[in-house]
């Protein structure tokens, strides 16, 4: 199909109006050289061809005013904001998509509306009318004729005004959307589900009830909400406020009721000026015989409201929840007539009642001698109220068990002796003893005859009286020398102590008492190195050396001896060294003949190493090379070669031991039972242990 002649005349006619455009000279252009930014755009000078407006300038986007707001000498050119209008050939108001023009007005020939789908024909365009059944052509181009029901909702597109919606044809209910649903030719007039506005003349969002309309949208004076019972006052409807006013303000039918402004008023019954708080009611006018105020705790006594003087007249004068408070006395019982009250009877009253006084000061109100302040007598009352009775009256009584005038511990308190077993003296030290009391004649026999405290003839202090006079100390200059019940006396505890009370004269016997005069043990003698590594060591003697000789067969196994070695001191004695003790020292030598007693030659290994029991008890390591936590170390090994020893002292194993828990008293041995005879020994009494 060839394109209509005046289709092609008229395109052409566009496409050469197209390349022209309109030069606008903008005459109100200051040309002269500009320094001054006088619109305060940025721009000054060329860059700015009109001053006095800051929309242009040479930075300024071009828009659709008439006006060259970029300074390039043309006006709306290009501008931002330009329309799309599309080629009309036909004139219909409405164009092509094929042909566009972006401009600030429609160009000649140029619609704004686009979609008409023939172009050639001025009847045909979107929206046109197609009210002929008999005709076949597509006028409102929506893709069918008049003939036809695009919508299928029964109607042709000749017979409704919208065929391509269901929702419109004539037969169509009327609602509010806008349309014209039953093609009346009204959208929206008649529509079922209008509502109903009520005129509101006051324009206070509520209507006159008895002028309405049913719409769609809210019509120009009305509201949707009615019951405005006055519609010429604004503040007269529903949802107002009710006030004292003489107005029914909300419409409910009541004037001035709940008034929010409404005042409380309260009964004033006895007419003092403050009203009862449980009889408030709300009112715009005050009731007769009421007040405003709510200050009355008792309306039937007139001298009774909130911040009256209390006065003592058992009313709550001033209504703070107390009777008479701050203005009564509390009054005592004086049952005895002393003047003085019982603390525990007591009134609160406004004066004393017969019987009372003002104070708490008696302690017994039964004995009329008796009060806070009264002077203590000797008669078994407390007269002074203090909680003790008579003191500071009686006199203190010893019982005096030996007759010796002075009496011991047991005392008593009173005005007279209770028996004549009483005495006034007190101080006897010994009341079984009728020798024994202060200032008797002193004694040598160890006792404390004159109750001072101190043994009698005991120079020195150690508790021992002076051998001079028959007592049992032999120098009672020095009280580190004492006796003891079955000895003489000790120069000290252990050897050290000897050495540190200076009595040491070298290394020789010494007599010491470790567990203190008077306990236990008495004194013995040890032998003391006062020489050694500082002197002070008490020396553990062995009773008996561990004779050279077989001691086990069996076979090889780990064993101790059966018996423990002996010494010279007993197991007390040394237990009581040996706890004052802080170091100890011993050297064990061990005979041997194919016993191994630490190292191996031949197996290179501990595995044979002796094993030690002290003299407590204790046990250490056996089969190893270390003696941990004990510090024992070999310094020499003769028995590790395992024969051939024949007990020679110089081809013996020695153990030196460093320990509080010498001395060994026993030793174990695995190398020490095969038939082949294995013996071992000890020069024990050559080697004693050490303890200081």
């Amino acid at each position: 199909m060839r394109p209509s002649p005046l289709l092609a005349l008229t395109l052409f006619a566009l496409a050469c109006r197209s390349d022209d455009k309109d030069v606008v000279l903008d005459t109100n252009v200051d040309t002269a050289p500009q320094t001054v930014d006088e619109d305060g755009d940025g721009f000054t000078g060329e860059d700015d061809c009109d001053d006095t407006d800051p929309a242009v300038n040479a930075g300024a986007a071009e828009t659709c005013d008439g006006l060259d707001n970029d300074c390039d000498g043309e006006a709306d050119e290009d501008a931002t904001d330009a329309a799309t209008f599309y080629a009309d050939a036909d004139g219909d108001g409405f164009g092509v998509e094929a042909y566009t023009e972006t401009a600030c007005e429609a160009p000649v020939g140029y619609a704004s509306e686009v979609g008409d789908c023939d172009d050639q024909d001025a009847a045909i365009y979107p929206g046109a009318v197609e009210d002929d059944c008999l005709d076949p052509t597509d006028y409102n181009c929506d893709g069918s004729s008049g003939l036809t029901d695009g919508d299928a909702d029964g109607f042709a597109a000749c017979e409704e005004c919208d065929d391509t919606n269901r929702a419109v044809n004539p037969s169509a209910t009327e609602i509010c959307d806008d349309l014209d649903n039953n093609c009346d030719g009204e959208a929206d007039v008649g529509a079922v589900d209008a509502a109903t506005w009520y005129q509101d003349a006051d324009t206070d969002g509520y209507g006159d009830t008895d002028f309405s309309q049913e719409s769609c949208d809210t019509p120009e004076g009305y509201a949707s909400e009615d019951g405005d019972c006055d519609d010429a006052v604004a503040s007269t409807n529903p949802g107002a406020a009710e006030v004292c006013d003489d107005v029914d303000n909300d419409c409910n039918g009541s004037v001035d009721d709940d008034a929010t402004d409404a005042a409380t008023y309260y009964s004033d019954r006895d007419q003092d000026g403050y009203g009862d708080p449980a009889t408030g009611k709300t009112s715009c006018e005050q009731p007769t015989g009421t007040v405003d105020n709510d200050g009355d705790c008792n309306d039937k006594e007139e001298l009774a409201w909130d911040g009256a003087t209390e006065v003592c007249d058992e009313v709550d004068n001033n209504c703070d929840g107390s009777v008479d408070e701050g203005l009564t006395t509390t009054y005592y019982l004086d049952n005895d007539e002393d003047g003085y009250g019982n603390a525990k009877r007591s009134v609160t009253a406004c004066s004393a009642p017969d019987g009372y006084v003002e104070n708490t000061d008696d302690c017994d109100d039964t004995e009329e001698a008796a009060w806070t302040g009264a002077t203590e007598i000797c008669d078994e009352i407390d007269n002074n109220c203090d909680g003790s009775v008579d003191e500071g009256v009686e006199s203190t009584w010893y019982l005096d068990v030996d007759g010796d005038g002075y009496g011991g511990s047991r005392s008593t308190d009173a005005c007279s002796p209770p028996t004549s077993d009483y005495v006034a003296a007190d101080g006897d030290c010994d009341d079984g003893d009728d020798d024994a009391y202060p200032g008797a004649s002193l004694g040598c026999d160890g006792g404390d005859y004159d109750c001072d405290g101190d043994v009698d003839n005991d120079a020195d202090g150690d508790g021992y009286a002076d051998a001079t006079c028959g007592g049992d100390d032999c120098d009672d200059s020095d009280a580190v020398v004492l006796p003891e019940l079955g000895g003489g006396c000790a120069l000290g505890t252990t050897c050290l102590d000897v050495l540190a009370n200076g009595y040491s004269a070298g290394d020789g016997i010494y007599t010491i008492d470790p567990d203190g005069f008077s306990a236990g043990l008495d004194p013995f003698d040890v032998e003391c190195d006062m020489t050694t590594d500082g002197g002070g060591w008490t020396v553990i003697e062995y009773a008996a050396d561990l004779t050279f000789q077989q001691q086990f067969t069996g076979g090889d196994r780990y064993r101790f001896l059966g018996s423990n070695f002996t010494f010279d001191l007993s197991d007390a004695q040394i237990t009581a060294i040996q706890a004052l003790s802080t170091e100890g020292n011993q050297t064990y030598v061990g005979l041997c003949e194919h016993v191994i007693h630490y190292y191996y030659n031949a197996g290179a290994g501990h595995d044979y190493s002796f094993g030690f029991r002290f003299f407590d008890g204790t046990e250490t390591a056996k089969g190893l090379s270390s003696y941990s936590p004990y510090d024992i170390t070999v310094t020499a090994d003769g028995c590790a070669v395992n024969g051939g020893e024949g007990g020679a002292l110089s081809k013996a194993t020695t153990f030196e031991i460093n320990s509080v828990k010498v001395p060994v008293v026993n030793v174990q041995c695995n190398d020490c039972g095969d038939t082949t005879p294995e013996k071992f020994g000890s020069p024990l009494m050559s080697y004693p242990a050490y303890l200081r």
